[in-house]
């Protein structure tokens, strides 16, 4: 299994989520407008919530959030051009996850680009602290490059790892490719989205899937993301498995289509060749048969030429092996006769003189006077003999030697006499012009050869497919995808009726009439019952979708943080809070209960933008309230 889910580029986390916690400290800006007139913004922030607030629309305070945003997410999301082209640093001091960390982004006047990210070892030293104290984390410079240092450091810091969704209709053959998405994805469950928007979580239209998949992550689902991707993993194997069969079933169709034509060409070869030797002459045939039988003769003519001439050889080595036997004995018989008739004076070794007792001794004991040993008596009878024995025998090899001659001189007729009538046969053939005929059939037969092994070579004539065996990573992945698939629907069955119970609770609290329930589906659907009637999210009035989507991230919170661990960061972001409400009593109520919240979750800190000051005056305590005493916010 580690292996299938190693190859997969998977690995299993702890089903505890990591301690998810963003608290904005204190956000710096400065800048030139075009009239040349310089602004600087610098504002310490803390928990609870934090209110944006300027009696007059188109002044700023949607960039002032928007400031926050680009440090926080990587990019901004909804920050006017010629704004943008006034900044010239933005600074955000923030604690993520007990690390404290500055933001830094420069951009020059001609809009380069440039990110520094700095370390202190505590809120207070992160604050106070200036630049050069800081310890240097990362640095990145262009847009591109930005968004991604900053959301790879959000999503490590806070234990958060990619979301793999499978797009059906992706990659470039339109057959399905997965989908990575992070950091920039994930912030829409922080950055929330104005009443109008019918998107339940998320800021990105086009990703259907992202109110599934935030729901899962925030509220703490265990596993939920590595099933994510084990089930984009299965998608791209099967994509994988349907390619390889349909590139097997074109070959498949390819190859009938050549065997068709092969079968029809051998049928035809085949009907050729049948009526050229049905149409053959009798007298080329007896020609072709003349041929090949004085080819037979040849061959047999020549294999017993090759035998005589080697017989020959040996016959002529065995004559020689003969003779030089006759000739060794007689030189032996007349060097025994010459060398016993000698009478040595001294030892012809040494040359020291032979005492005359030795003589004697060899005269009357036959005992050699030089070595002192018995002198062999020599047969002659024998050795002539012997001599006559070796002379018979060669008499009978050269006698052999000559049939052997006599042989291959016929052997040498017969030969040259089979080749003649070869050539004969074959001038005969070439006289009845049978020549090109034989060629033709000859090869109209390797042609019907050539197809026929083809046909064989290429599988069954109905080309079948073989019946796909069972892959062995697919198998591993199905069962970790059903074993966690269990793990993931009973911890949703635990935690989604207490998600249901909290949206409503709060979303009441928060002034969202005759909301009787809720079903927060997994697919990230919501579905209610408002004055006992069901009511789709899409259908609610923009003031009430506001509410209740504020009303689940904070329940999301709730839920996790009631296990022991917040899968929320906790920070809430909203813009023009009470722009699509009725009453002021309304939109007074739900600031109300946000700021009551604050106090029972420590964890959660929400900055928001309002261009009512009745809002907010009566609630807020006024150094929680960021404003301008001049025309614009800055």
């Amino acid at each position: 299994m580690e292996t299938v889910l190693t190859e997969a580029g998977i690995a299993l986390p702890s089903p505890v989520p990591a301690t998810r916690r963003i608290d904005v400290q204190r956000l710096r800006v400065n800048g030139v407008k075009n009239d040349g007139t310089e602004f600087t913004i610098d504002r310490t922030i803390g928990p609870g919530v934090w209110a944006i607030m300027f009696p007059k629309n188109f002044v700023g305070k949607t960039s002032l959030l928007e400031f926050l945003v680009w440090a926080l997410r990587g990019a901004p999301r909804e920050i006017a051009p010629d704004v943008r082209a006034w900044v010239r640093r933005i600074i955000v001091d923030v604690v993520v996850s007990g690390q404290a960390v500055r933001v830094i982004l420069v951009q020059g006047s001609y809009g380069d680009l440039s990110c520094s990210i700095l370390s202190a070892g505590s809120a207070d030293e992160l604050v106070t602290g200036e630049d050069d104290s800081l310890h240097l984390l990362a640095e990145a410079e262009g847009e591109a490059e930005i968004e991604k240092l900053i959301g790879t450091f959000m999503m490590e810091a806070l234990g958060l790892g990619y979301t793999s969704i499978w797009d059906p209709t992706g990659g470039l053959d339109g057959g399905g490719a997965s989908q990575n998405h992070g950091w920039a994805a994930y912030f829409g469950a922080c950055y929330l989205n104005h009443g109008g928007n019918k998107l339940l979580l998320g800021d990105i239209a086009n990703l259907r899937w992202l109110p599934a998949k935030l729901l899962d992550l925030f509220i703490g689902l265990p596993y939920a993301g590595i099933l994510s991707s084990l089930n984009t993993a299965q998608k791209r194997l099967n994509k994988t498995a349907r390619q390889a069969a349909h590139r097997a079933e074109s070959d498949r169709t390819a190859r009938q289509d050549e065997r068709k034509q092969w079968q029809d060409e051998l049928s035809e070869v085949r009907k050729q060749l049948e009526h050229a030797n049905r149409a053959a002459d009798p007298l080329i045939t007896d020609a072709i048969a003349a041929v090949d039988s004085a080819l037979d003769d040849l061959r047999a003519a020549r294999l017993a030429h090759a035998d005589a001439e080697e017989l020959k050889v040996r016959a002529d080595q065995a004559c020689l092996l003969a003779g030089q036997q006759v000739m060794d004995a007689k030189e032996t018989w007349q060097a025994r006769r010459v060398l016993g008739l000698l009478d040595p004076d001294c030892c012809p070794r040494c040359e020291e003189p032979i005492e005359p007792a030795r003589h004697d001794a060899e005269r009357q004991d036959a005992s050699c006077a030089v070595c002192a040993r018995p002198m062999r008596q020599v047969d002659e009878e024998f050795a002539e003999a012997r001599i006559h024995e070796l002379e018979e025998e060669l008499a009978g090899q050269q006698e052999a030697r000559g049939k052997a001659k006599e042989d291959l001189a016929e052997r040498t007729r017969i030969l040259t006499e089979s080749q003649r009538s070869h050539n004969e046969a074959v001038q005969r053939l070439d006289e009845v012009r049978v020549a090109t005929a034989y060629r033709a059939q000859r090869d109209l037969e390797i042609r019907a050869a050539r197809l026929e092994g083809q046909l064989q070579a290429t599988g069954s004539p109905d080309g079948a497919l073989p019946e796909p065996t069972p892959d062995a990573t697919e198998q591993v992945l199905a069962a970790v995808i059903k074993v966690l698939g269990g793990v993931v629907k009973e911890a949703a069955d635990y935690l989604f009726p207490e998600l249901d119970r909290q949206i409503v609770a709060l979303a009441r609290d928060f002034g969202v009439p005759n909301l009787d329930s809720v079903d927060v589906k997994r697919n990230g659907n919501l579905n209610a019952v408002k004055g006992g009637e069901k009511t789709a999210f899409p259908d609610f009035q923009p003031g009430e979708r506001l509410r209740v989507r504020i009303a689940m991230v904070i329940a999301m919170l709730r839920v996790s943080t009631q296990r022991g661990v917040p899968a929320h960061p906790g920070l809430l972001l909203i813009d023009a809070i009470g722009s699509e409400e009725v009453t002021t009593s309304d939109a007074t109520r739900l600031v109300r209960e946000l700021n009551r919240l604050s106090d029972d979750l420590p964890g959660l800190q929400v900055i928001l933008t309002t261009a009512k000051p009745e809002y907010i005056g009566d609630v807020l305590p006024e150094e929680r309230i960021i404003t301008s005493k001049g025309d614009y916010m800055f």
